[in-house]
């Protein structure tokens, strides 16, 4: 039985790759590199309790959500939403696509 137990925590401990997601940036739905110019870097750190949900046209509302340490995502410069059809970020009035009231 013991024979089997560390059978199955080696496969499983040889399966495990380790990620990290410091070293990504995420934006529009993958990793990137580096962010476009138009948009911003912003990072989380570890020892924040919460985490701003991204803006969109299609929920403009400032909104918490939980954090993931070392978060990093590309976002729109303050005040301004993104549009997830275009990537492009705008004036919340000036959202080429609908925005919920």
């Amino acid at each position: 039985m013991l024979q089997w137990i560390l059978v199955i925590l080696f496969t499983v401990c040889s399966c495990y790759q380790s990620f990290t997601v410091t070293s990504c940036l995420w934006h529009n739905n993958s990793c990137v590199e580096i962010c476009p110019e138009w948009m911003v870097e912003k990072k989380n750190s570890c020892f924040q309790s919460y985490w701003n949900a991204q803006r969109t046209c299609e929920h403009p509302e400032v909104m918490l959500v939980g954090t993931v340490c070392g978060f990093s995502r590309c976002d729109c410069p303050d005040g301004l939403v993104l549009d997830s059809e275009t990537g492009y970020c705008y004036d919340v009035d000036n959202c080429p696509t609908k925005h919920k009231e």
